[in-house]
């Protein structure tokens, strides 16, 4: 999990929904728990978005592969599976279970700043950005 401890802390984003150009703003706070073990993220959206979302990431031994579990105030619930970073990009796919394939794909632009893109395939025809957010450290 020690990978993972690039985003310890607080962080600001700002973003936009690039079909519909509508900005999006939100924070991001990620902690570790259960002895390490755990990376916990809480994102919140700034109004008038009101998405909010809990995560929790942790490494499968059996599978050796990152896992996480997303439930968001919407009703949403998504397991993810990531192989861990590659380079600067860590990225996770979602299973779908029957719904459109989904990622969530972390960019490390320098030290301090992030970018999180969410790809979703809606139509059949190939992953799209749904929104993408640039994230700052706060603390």
């Amino acid at each position: 999990m020690h990978a993972l401890s690039y985003f310890s802390g607080s962080w600001a984003c700002e973003g936009v929904f690039p079909a519909s150009g509508k900005h999006i703003a939100s924070t991001m706070r990620f902690d570790f728990d259960l002895g390490g073990a755990v990376l916990v993220k809480h994102h919140d959206d700034r109004p008038p978005s009101g998405y909010r979302a809990i995560e929790a990431w942790g490494y499968d031994q059996q599978e050796k592969t990152y896992r996480a579990t997303v439930m968001d105030n919407f009703g949403g619930a998504r397991r993810m599976r990531s192989d861990g970073w590659k380079g600067k990009v860590l990225r996770w796919v979602v299973d779908t279970d029957g719904g459109p394939p989904q990622q969530f794909v972390y960019v490390r632009l320098n030290r301090n700043t992030y970018r999180v893109d969410w790809k979703i395939d809606r139509s059949g025809r190939g992953l799209e950005v749904g929104d993408t957010l640039t994230c700052r450290r706060r603390s």
